[in-house]
């Protein structure tokens, strides 16, 4: 797990410089220190932890990072601007340790540029709070979506996938071969909030979830879009880099969502008072 915990370090080490530039008053070294962190994010939300690493293990040693030739084609870029403020940072930082997390942090943006990506990634930092959450990959079935994660290839770790309508998180360890899935409920906080602002009444009504797909394809939600099934108000979710859409009914979602988080309170409870009679035993 150790390229987890050099990405946790250069997080940090990023972080801090964000936080100084704010409290200096360098609003714009600022921002750029935020989308620094933000293509650590895209690599993570993409499940490409471990094609970084095999990166970082071809990279050359040498007394300065290089800068991706890619870079240079597409002048005037969010990365360029971000490649400048780091290549800055890694002249200006004596200590070895931060170096090697500002070393990191050019070679993100070189993976990215160098596998082609530069275009998804600016467009995921500009426009995330925009988008769903971001998928991977969609399976008709369970079974289907546990082949791929138990197959002969590394699957893309950790990522979110879609399961029919519902969203679950893949996690593969190379370490130790782990492989399992979860289900992920990050859907539904969008859709109580969405719901709660009202459900317009003008919302698109379709007889049947194949009319309404029909429709979504020419005209998808941005990104998110309420409609009625059969009589029954369904979150319509434009999910870009697969393609397609996912169905929500909004009342049965809403139910499942309370009560998971109930479970989860319950188990912030437990967890608790684990700890508290731990305290005490010790005291």
């Amino acid at each position: 797990m150790r390229i987890y915990q050099f990405l946790h370090n250069a997080f940090l080490f990023a972080a801090s410089r964000m936080q100084a530039a704010g409290l200096e008053g360098r609003k714009e070294e600022q921002r750029l220190w935020i989308q620094v962190n933000a293509y650590r994010d895209f690599i993570m939300a993409t499940g490409q932890v471990y094609l970084f690493e095999d990166y970082l293990a071809g990279v050359a040693p040498t007394s300065r990072p290089h800068v991706s030739t890619a870079l240079g084609a597409r002048p005037d870029t969010t990365s360029q601007r971000v490649m400048a403020l780091l290549l800055k940072a890694f002249d200006e930082t004596p200590e070895p340790e931060q170096k090697q997390s500002v070393s990191l942090l050019i070679h993100q943006v070189n993976f990215i540029a160098d596998t082609g990506q530069l275009e998804a990634c600016e467009d995921y930092i500009h426009n995330r709070l925009d988008y769903a959450p971001l998928a991977i990959a969609h399976f008709t079935t369970r079974e289907e979506a546990e082949a791929w994660l138990m197959g002969p290839a590394e699957p893309p770790s950790p990522a979110d996938i879609l399961i029919g309508d519902e969203y679950y998180t893949a996690v593969y360890s190379r370490e130790d071969n782990v492989r399992f899935m979860s289900r992920d409920y990050v859907i539904e906080p969008y859709i109580e909030e969405l719901a709660a602002e009202g459900i317009p009444p003008t919302a698109p009504a379709f007889e049947t979830r194949a009319e309404a797909e029909e429709c979504l394809k020419s005209h998808p939600a941005s990104p998110f879009d309420f409609v009625s099934i059969a009589g029954e108000h369904y979150l319509a979710v434009h999910h870009k880099r697969l393609n397609r859409h996912t169905l929500h009914p909004v009342a049965s979602t809403l139910t499942q969502w309370e009560e998971q988080k109930r479970v989860v309170e319950r188990e912030e409870a437990r967890y608790a008072a684990m700890n508290t009679e731990g305290e005490d035993e010790e005291s």
